[in-house]
């Protein structure tokens, strides 16, 4: 059955859209997260010592701005 929300069915311009979208999504919630934690720049930041739920806590708050 066909359907036109399917990635298999979509032209490459709104695949590579769609990629485009994801990565700046990904981009943006990589740098809301560093400012928002104040990232020292170190590979063991903030975001990495908090909790399973106070990480989860922080997408969905990020999820709620972009």
């Amino acid at each position: 059955m066909y359907n036109v929300n399917s990635p298999s069915n979509w032209s490459w311009s709104k695949a590579f859209a769609e990629m485009d979208k994801t990565v700046h999504q990904a981009e943006m919630t990589q740098q809301c997260i560093n400012h928002v934690l104040d990232y020292p720049g170190e590979a063991n930041g903030v975001f990495m010592s908090l909790s399973k739920s106070q990480q989860d806590d922080v997408y969905e708050i990020l999820n709620q701005i972009i």
